[in-house]
């Protein structure tokens, strides 16, 4: 893992969707807090995230739920998405 990497993850609010004590560890290494609420999390980790429930400008590495409006296209794996209360997410394709 890279410095760099670690500066960017470093005091992120993270929530996992899936259990996976593993990540959580590594997240808690690189200086992140792992285990946050939903609402309150930057960066969202998992799929069949509900983009109304999330906060404006948060990330999402996976899906959104089925049934999220279409989003613009940012960058290559990379879309922009307004919930019901108008704030941005974005959304990142874990395959590309």
């Amino acid at each position: 893992m890279s410095r760099r990497t670690n500066l960017l993850i470093a005091g992120k609010r993270v929530a996992l969707l899936t259990d996976t004590p593993a990540l959580a560890s590594r997240l808690r290494a690189m200086g992140a807090h792992p285990g946050t609420a939903l609402a309150e999390a930057d960066l969202v980790i998992g799929d069949g995230v509900d983009p109304d429930s999330l906060k404006p400008g948060a990330i999402v590495a996976g899906t959104l739920a089925p049934g999220a409006a279409p989003g613009a296209r940012v960058r290559d794996g990379v879309t922009r998405h307004r919930n019901a209360h108008g704030h941005e997410i974005f959304a990142v394709d874990l395959a590309c």
